[in-house]
């Protein structure tokens, strides 16, 4: 919920609560026609969470895979290659009864590897730092993904409340789910208009696009999304705005104290079996390794002078500290 909200101060206040601070990360791909959009990979820090038991995960509307952090690493990435990319890749040319032939196109994150490879694919990279100006995910996609999916999530208290009059606003959001989020990114993604695909690739393939024009703007769900925070009324909702949906929209980069915490924190929830040592591998310890890494990367900048050895050097220090 943003910021502004009572429900945000009441999970930012309350001791013990942690499912306003639940992360997960989600991979999307889509053809450039439009007529295809795989079922997301949603990776979650739980295999088996509470919320699915009695649920087979391998009839999930998405892919469902887990680690620590909940968030993509290369051998993740390999799996999702292999084990959901090509067979359906495989699927859905078999039902247009076009050879197996496929181009990937790929943004260059640190947890995408650059050794994939399979018999008549080929993985193609974005230029570095490209992402925001040539993804056709980033040109749309995902902005109307998270459009629908914030609307769905406001439909979900607001349903909530109408089945059980008893309940508050903050009590129907405490009933959210992991497997209620799982159903609502199915219900999202699939929302997402062909015409809506197919037109954001207007940077990267101009000669793909059907209709340049076709983008959805996406007011009609930000104006059904105020509409429902005014029917939940209270403080923060009352006054809802454009404004406040812009910051649910908005990416939030993580911050390297925040990944060095995630990364001490996988550190002290080894399991009770494991031998209980010492946690050296601290905050502090981790900061000063990535100090050092950089300025490891600067000495040769100044003083190397074959500057395109130095510069390549710099790049890869900078890849492993990523």
């Amino acid at each position: 919920m943003p910021e502004r909200t009572y429900v945000s101060k009441f999970y930012k206040s309350a001791s013990g609560h942690k499912a306003a601070k639940d992360r997960i990360t989600i991979i999307f791909c889509s053809n450039a026609s439009g007529d295809y959009i795989m079922k997301p990979l949603v990776i979650n820090k739980s295999k088996m969470p509470r919320a699915f038991k009695g649920v087979n995960i391998n009839n999930l509307p998405v892919y469902w895979r887990a680690n620590k952090k909940a968030w993509v690493t290369a051998a993740m990435f390999t799996e999702w290659f292999h084990e959901c990319f090509i067979p359906d890749a495989k699927k859905y040319l078999s039902s247009k009864g076009l050879p197996f032939k496929v181009l990937l196109l790929i943004d260059n994150a640190p947890g995408h590897p650059q050794d994939l490879e399979y018999e008549n694919v080929e993985a193609k990279f974005l230029p570095k730092n490209t992402t925001s100006l040539l993804q056709p995910l980033d040109q749309g996609i995902i902005s109307t993904f998270k459009a629908l999916y914030i609307k769905r999530a406001f439909t979900y208290i607001l349903e909530q409340m109408e089945n059980n009059e008893s309940l508050t606003v903050i009590s129907a959001w405490k009933n959210f789910t992991i497997l209620d989020c799982v159903k609502h990114i199915a219900l999202s993604y699939t929302a997402i208009k062909q015409t809506t695909l197919n037109s954001c690739w207007k940077k990267l393939w101009p000669n793909v696009v059907k209709n340049e024009h076709s983008i959805s703007t996406l007011n009609d769900e930000y104006s059904q999304i105020v509409q429902m925070a005014h029917s939940l009324g209270g403080e923060g909702f009352d006054d809802f705005t454009d404004d406040d949906i812009a910051e649910l929209m908005a990416d939030k980069e993580l911050s390297e104290d925040y990944l060095v915490n995630l990364v001490c924190k996988s550190e002290s929830d080894k399991s009770d079996e494991e031998e209980l040592v010492p946690v050296t591998f601290t905050a502090k310890v981790i900061r000063e390794g990535l100090a050092l890494g950089r300025k490891l990367g600067n000495h040769f900048i100044q003083n190397d002078t074959n500057v395109e050895r130095a510069l390549r050097f710099q790049r890869d220090i900078n890849r492993c500290l990523a």
